[in-house]
Order: structure tokens, then C-alpha cells, then sequence
């Protein structure tokens, strides 16, 4: 001391942050064992950050599409300028900006194999995926996808080849005959690229995302003492995200496996379908307190899987869509007769139709929004306030055009909802 005096002692003040450096190291370990699970993903994997795509993540299969070239660390139009002029940038900023995801099949793009290579004709099926940070702010776009450019022009060349024939024909009924088995043979590729991308879609891009959910509720239900609030709420961000992004996959499945007509009919009563919903949905039945009502439905020639989703949809949408204020009551009704009889200028006049009407005391809807609720990831309501992906009664809708019928809406804020379905009887 200055002043002479001796010293006596001295104080040690310490903090404890042992369980605050075992969270942290927790964490890290979690996002490794993610960023390892994109890495070695069967696709191609990239993440572009921020308002400018610039590439952060990329795996070893992205890399390989561009050969040698250096993207890490660049935006994507710098990186890869041969892609000017091609719409990607337009693509990335909507779903920067907007949070809706793009999904694209057969996507040709211009791209060179590697530096210094002219750019060729290339195609890809991918998607692009906004992801969040801790304030719901999108800060980045998950990139998954696959190289189809052999498929596509082996296909192109079956193409062009049953063309050139064609065009040597002389008979004008052979010719049709060839065109009808172009047609099938096409319209077999595309249920066959189909089941393909849904066997990719089901299993590729769900098993990271099962993985995710189960070591990150394993980290919730074991750990949760040894983190932080922050991170388990990181961690039930993660997993919640995860949860969504896995319904989403599941949605768009079932909204493509229903482009897929199967012809398998049987001549079923509705109200045996309705029973079987009814089952399955009994316990948010029982929880709304909700009664169906279904007098004197007939019998159609349907198929009845099909049938069964779309009721199971549109009866889970007035389940959903319920008013806190009053009982719910859903009431289905069916009538068969002839086109003139309903009044529609899109029913033919002599030609029988089946006229379902599935009615609800719910909540409702603003009339204007009457044509757009059967739109793709159309949502009249936030994911927070009534939850799910927008896609069920696109999915409602695509199966009855399968059965050549067609499908309204009407509905009127908090006096409920009415839709109504005709189906050509034969």
C-alpha cells in the first residue's frame, strides 16, 4: 500500500458458471449434430443468409454441382452469375420477404459444371425453405434439392422420338392412336416422377427432421434442468419449427398423391363414410362438444378413401374453426337430381348431379375470401390462432375436380360457414 500500511489479506470475488458453460456446450453440440445431419443429407443442401443469399452452409453434394468453383461466403448472384435474368433472385426475395416456402419440379437452369466451363441447360427439382431466428425474423433460406437433368431429357428424347413418328403418318385414326399412346405414356412418367419425388419427400427430407424432433425432445425432457431459460426455449423454438416443417412435407404429399386418379369406385352410402370420420375424430369431437348431424344421406359410386379425406378435412375445418360463444353444430345433407334443378350455370340441365351441403355455426369467414380459401398455403387465420398449413381444402378441392365435380363456399364472420359439393352421378 501507498500509505505504508502492510497488507493483510486478499478477497477473491467468483462466479459459479459451471451449468451456464455446460448449456452453452450443449447447444453448440446440438446445432453440430443438426448442421452434421444437413451436411450428409442424400440432396443437395445450402443455407443463403441474409437479404443478399449469401451462402453459408453448403454440403459436399451442393459443392459438387458447381465443380471447383468457390461460393462459400458469396451471395448467389456473385457466385454464380450465369443464373442473371433467370428469376432465382426474384424467388429468394419473396420468400425472404413473404415466409412462404417455394417448392419447384423440373426447374430448367442455365449453369456451368464447373469454372471456366460454358454454361448448359440443366434441370432440378428443390425447394426453398425460410428459417427464423429467436424473434420470428427470417434470416436465412434452407436450400434441398436433386439434379433431374438425365431424367428430363431422356425423357425430352422419348418425346421428340413418338413426334417424329407421327409425323409420317398417313391415316389420321392411326395418328390419334399414337397420340393417345404418347399421352399415357407421359402421363405414366409423370406418376412415376411423382411417386418418385414422394418417396424422396416422405423418407429424405422427414428423417432429419424426425431426428431433429427426437434428440431435441430428449434434450427437453432430460436436460432441461441443466439449461438455461433461454436455451430451452431455443430448444422448444427448434422443435416446434421442426414439428411444423414435418406437417407441411406430410400436407403437400397428400395434396400430390391426390393428383394421382385412382379409379378404384364403390358404391358406398355417405353416411357410413361419415361414421368413420366421426371415429376418427372423436376425441376433438368430444373436446368441442360438437354435434353432427347427417339425415338421410345417399348412396354414390366413389372412391372411397378419397371421399373419406375430403369429409375428414371439411368436418376437421368446422371442428377448427368453432366459436368459443356457442355449442358447435355441424349439419350434412345430400340430395340427387338433375342440373336444372340446382340452379348452377355450370351443371349440365339433364344430367344427374349429388348435391353434398356441410354446414357449421362456426366462426365463418369474410365473403370476399370465398374463392381464395381453396388456394395452396391459403390461410384466413394466423398458424398461432388456429394452427395447420393451409392446404386441407385445397386438398378437399383437388379431389372433387378428380371426381369431376365442383365445390363452393359460402360464409359470413361469426354466422358460420356452408360448403357445397356437386358430383355427376355417372
Amino acid at each position: 500500500r501507498e500509505d505504508g500500511s502492510r497488507t493483510t489479506g486478499i478477497i477473491i470475488v467468483a462466479t459459479d458458471v459451471t451449468e451456464q458453460v455446460i448449456a452453452r456446450k450443449k447447444m453448440e453440440a446440438q446445432a453440430t449434430m443438426v448442421k452434421e445431419l444437413l451436411m450428409t443429407a442424400p440432396g443437395f443442401v445450402a443455407t443463403l443468409t441474409g437479404p443478399e443469399h449469401t451462402y453459408e452452409l453448403v454440403n459436399a453434394h451442393y459443392q459438387n454441382l458447381f465443380g471447383k468453383r468457390k461460393i462459400k461466403g458469396k451471395p448467389i448472384m456473385e457466385a454464380l452469375p450465369e443464373l442473371a435474368g433467370q428469376g432465382f433472385d426474384t424467388l429468394l426475395d419473396k420468400v425472404f420477404s413473404t415466409g412462404e416456402p417455394y417448392i419447384g419440379i423440373d426447374i430448367p437452369t442455365t449453369l456451368a459444371r464447373d469454372e471456366g466451363l460454358v454454361p448448359e441447360l440443366r434441370y432440378f427439382n428443390f425447394s426453398y425453405q425460410p428459417m427464423y431466428d429467436e424473434n420470428k425474423n427470417i434470416f436465412s433460406i434452407l436450400v434441398f434439392g436433386y439434379e433431374v437433368t438425365d431424367q428430363v431429357r431422356a425423357k425430352n428424347s422419348i418425346i421428340e422420338m413418338q413426334r417424329s413418328h407421327t409425323l409420317v403418318l398417313e391415316d389420321k385414326v392411326l395418328e390419334r392412336t399414337n397420340a393417345l399412346r404418347e399421352a399415357n405414356i407421359i402421363l405414366q412418367q409423370k406418376i412415376e416422377e411423382l411417386s418418385s419425388f414422394n418417396f424422396i419427400t416422405s423418407h429424405d427430407l422427414q428423417e432429419p427432421l424426425r431426428k431433429i424432433r427426437t434428440f431435441s425432445s430428449l434434450m427437453l425432457e432430460n436436460e432441461a434442468e441443466t439449461l438455461t431459460e433461454r436455451g430451452l426455449e431455443y430448444l422448444s423454438r427448434m422443435n416446434k419449427a421442426a414439428g411444423r416443417m414435418q406437417t407441411l412435407i406430410e400436407d403437400l404429399l397428400l395434396y400430390s398423391r391426390t393428383e394421382i386418379k385412382d379409379r378404384k369406385f364403390e358404391k358406398i352410402n355417405l353416411a357410413v363414410i361419415i361414421e368413420t370420420v366421426k371415429t376418427d375424430l372423436a376425441d376433438t369431437i368430444e373436446e368441442k362438444k360438437a354435434v353432427i348431424s347427417y339425415p338421410d344421406l345417399c348412396e354414390l359410386n366413389i372412391n372411397v378413401s378419397h371421399f373419406t379425406q375430403m369429409m375428414t378435412n371439411l368436418i376437421g375445418n368446422s371442428l377448427k374453426f368453432s366459436s368459443p360463444d356457442r355449442s358447435l353444430k355441424i349439419v350434412i345433407k345430400a340430395i340427387i337430381d338433375k342440373g336444372k334443378k340446382f340452379e348452377m350455370d355450370r351443371l349440365l340441365p339433364d344430367k344427374k348431379y349429388c348435391q353434398i351441403k356441410i354446414s357449421d355455426n362456426g366462426i365463418g369467414f369474410d365473403p370476399q375470401f370465398k374463392d381464395l380459401i381453396f388456394g395452396v398455403f391459403q390461410r384466413l387465420s394466423g398458424k398461432d390462432e388456429y394452427p395447420g398449413t393451409g392446404i386441407g381444402l385445397a386438398i378437399v378441392k383437388k379431389i372433387v375436380e378428380n371426381n369431376n365435380g365442383f365445390i363452393t363456399a359460402e360464409g359470413e364472420v361469426n354466422k358460420g360457414a356452408t360448403f357445397t359439393i356437386y358430383v355427376p352421378m355417372d
